[in-house]
């Protein structure tokens, strides 16, 4: 997926956070990685599959960053 459909994806699951929306990444592996944007905020819960880590974000372009490399197979950190 393209940088700009993600983003695009992702701003629209805060613009309708109050309600539960829940998107899956998979990659042809079978890992996945599951984001939402919790109730109220424009904070990402990220969790993946493979780690079984749930990390939480702020930023549209980290996370937006994250699942592009995610898709690629890349191994990055959200923290970076």
């Amino acid at each position: 997926m393209k940088f700009h459909s993600v983003k695009v994806l992702l701003e629209t699951m805060c613009e309708y956070n109050t309600v539960k929306i829940n998107h899956t990444f998979t990659r042809e592996t079978g890992e996945s990685l599951s984001i939402r944007c919790l109730p109220g905020t424009t904070t990402f819960e990220i969790s993946q599959s493979s780690t079984k880590d749930v990390i939480q974000n702020d930023s549209i372009e980290k996370t937006t960053d994250y699942i592009v490399s995610f898709l690629a197979s890349a191994d990055i950190s959200i923290n970076s």
